[in-house]
């Protein structure tokens, strides 16, 4: 007859633990959703800045990666003398006249 009550009391002690863990689980659970939440607000408001800002700056249509070497190259080409037409505007400018080229 003692070893039931073994049994019986082994049991409740068992039953008592797991929940116990499953409790706090249920907490952790909790918590875990309310974090996800706050982070998805904050995700939101971060892509919906760089929302507006990409659609400021405008970026490339296509990657350099997935298009052709030889359109590439030109298209680096042209952007490079673009910039050095456009810094040598702006020297020229802030030059005095004995300096500027007369072609």
């Amino acid at each position: 007859m003692w070893w039931l009550l073994f049994w019986a009391c082994l049991i409740l002690v068992s039953a008592l633990y797991v929940g116990a863990r499953a409790r706090g689980l249920w907490g952790q659970t909790k918590e875990l959703g309310s974090e996800l939440a706050v982070a998805e607000r904050r995700l939101e408001a971060v892509q919906s800045q760089f929302d507006v800002l990409g659609e400021r700056i405008g970026g490339p249509e296509q990657l350099a990666v997935f298009s052709g070497v030889a359109s590439a190259r030109r298209e680096r080409d042209r952007a490079r003398a673009a910039g050095r037409n456009a810094r040598h505007q702006r020297l020229a400018v802030s030059h005095p006249m004995r300096v500027k080229h007369v072609d």
